[in-house]
């Protein structure tokens, strides 16, 4: 399945760019750290408002070498549960940086994902929980948004 959402951050695409390719410390919302063998892996959280009800989950997050092509910034992110995956699927993207303007840059985010379950997955994901990915997406990338803004 396929996603994509996007937002637009207030602030110059040079201030924004220094920001994403400085560190995941610099934009990642809820960010944590957990030692483990294999050294840090970042963690984070996922979720959605229901009227005044936070839905969340903890992930994993990767987050690959920025990459330039064309005038834009491209980062290979994925996430999966921090703990039991259950009916949470791993999700693969590119987080994507694009100039709109002296005081305006796009943050976009196209990813893909595999419903678990297998056919009941599918067909739950049709009925239901892709709205629920795209939400959560909105959701993770307008925190990104907010905290490039507020230059945390």
């Amino acid at each position: 399945m396929l996603l994509r959402s996007f937002v637009v951050v207030a602030r110059p695409a040079e201030v924004v760019e220094r920001a994403v390719v400085g560190g995941a410390k610099r934009w990642l919302p809820d960010i944590a750290t957990e030692a483990n063998g294999a050294g840090q892996r970042l963690l984070s959280e996922l979720g959605f408002d229901v009227g005044k009800l936070r839905i969340r989950r903890r992930i994993k997050v990767e987050i690959g070498a920025a990459k330039v092509a064309s005038g834009l910034i491209y980062m290979p992110i994925r996430w999966r549960a921090a703990s039991e995956a259950g009916i949470f699927p791993t999700l693969d993207g590119e987080l994507e940086v694009a100039d709109l303007g002296p005081e305006l840059t796009q943050l976009a985010l196209s990813a893909s994902y595999e419903p678990p379950l297998g056919f009941i997955g599918k067909l739950a994901d049709r009925a239901l929980l892709h709205r629920v990915a795209e939400v959560t997406v909105n959701d993770f990338l307008a925190r990104i948004g907010e905290r490039l803004e507020k230059g945390v």
